[in-house]
């Protein structure tokens, strides 16, 4: 592939993630692949002659590999392994990693619910209250938050996470790997004081 070829690549890959970003999803190599041939990018591109219609077409496998390394050292795009154990990518200055992150965990509310009680509990540090989880990004429905949180209970893996109860009865989730009880009750309790008395 000469030089002028991969810029065209570079620039048409990086396009279809920024618009992936814009619209709030994140995009995975193939994904990338599959849009530029649908938009017929690879019959420009560099390859083997079809002589069936003398238009360039380089293999999937050329193209793949070529976008490997494209993806992996743009600097304005970010990847992660996603649940599926596949590489997404991103455009951070479009979607922030904390969103790609829950955008790619929608599919596992255990582990999405789970990984953002303890990510609060520790960076914050926070407990989250419980109706967090029904607002987006998230939108999960009541019913399925009180399934995760049976599951939660019922599960060794997740026993770190507590809950607490404000005096006004909002429910407030919290990982004892973090907080302990004494201070999450306590910083439960400023939460809701403060949002009765902005």
């Amino acid at each position: 592939m000469s030089p002028e070829e991969q810029a065209r690549l570079t620039e048409a890959a990086t396009e279809v993630v920024l618009q992936a970003s814009r619209e709030g999803r994140l995009t995975s190599r193939k994904d990338v692949l599959e849009a530029l041939v649908a938009d017929g990018y690879f019959h420009q591109a560099a390859g083997h002659v079809d002589t069936d219609n003398a238009r360039q077409t380089p293999t999937e496998e050329e193209a793949a590999i070529a976008l490997a390394g494209i993806l992996a050292g743009h600097p304005g795009l970010a990847s992660f392994e996603g649940l599926s154990g596949e590489t997404v990518y991103h455009a951070p200055d479009l979607l922030s990693r904390t969103f790609a992150r829950i955008l790619d965990r929608k599919g596992s509310p255990l582990l999405l619910m789970a990984e953002e009680i303890r990510a609060n509990s520790r960076d914050y540090p926070r407990p989250v209250p419980v109706e967090l989880f029904e607002a987006p990004p998230f939108a999960l429905a009541p019913e399925e938050i009180g399934h995760v949180l049976h599951a939660m209970a019922a599960d060794p893996g997740y026993q770190d996470i507590s809950f607490t109860t404000a005096p006004t009865g909002a429910v407030y989730l919290f990982s004892t790997l973090h907080l302990e009880r004494g201070y999450a009750a306590f910083l439960a309790l400023r939460a809701e004081s403060l949002s009765e008395n902005p």
